[in-house]
């Protein structure tokens, strides 16, 4: 079932900037499908991307300023998601909008079942 509800951009932008600045993550759950409903399933992931690169990054400079976290802790990190990324985009170019919209709902399920379990 799908529905063409058109999201609205400003309250969808609030909702997943409140949403990745208190979880560190999880902004592209709201806006992937949000995006789906006026752009093909590779654009939604693309521009969810580039939508919450911003979010983050602001995030984390909040997070090192207010001494939450240490850049030696996050250092270990970066070279690493870095390369998942380069990896990520150019598989996306490759699978098709059904397989990530199957790699995209297992991720989506694999969070969940973390979230209760632990």
């Amino acid at each position: 079932m799908t529905f063409n509800i058109k999201p609205n951009k400003k309250l969808l932008g609030f909702v997943s900037g409140v949403i990745n600045g208190l979880l560190g993550a999880g902004g592209g759950m709201i806006v992937v499908p949000a995006l789906k409903t006026e752009l093909s399933a590779k654009q939604a992931h693309a521009t969810a991307v580039a939508v919450i690169f911003p979010m983050c990054l602001s995030s984390s400079v909040m997070y090192l300023h207010s001494g939450r976290v240490t850049l030696g802790d996050a250092l270990p990190f970066i070279p690493y998601g870095l390369i998942g990324a380069f990896i990520g985009t150019a598989l996306l170019t490759k699978l098709n909008a059904k397989q990530l919209k199957t790699i995209f709902s297992l991720f989506m399920i694999w969070a969940g079942v973390r979230l209760i379990i632990r």
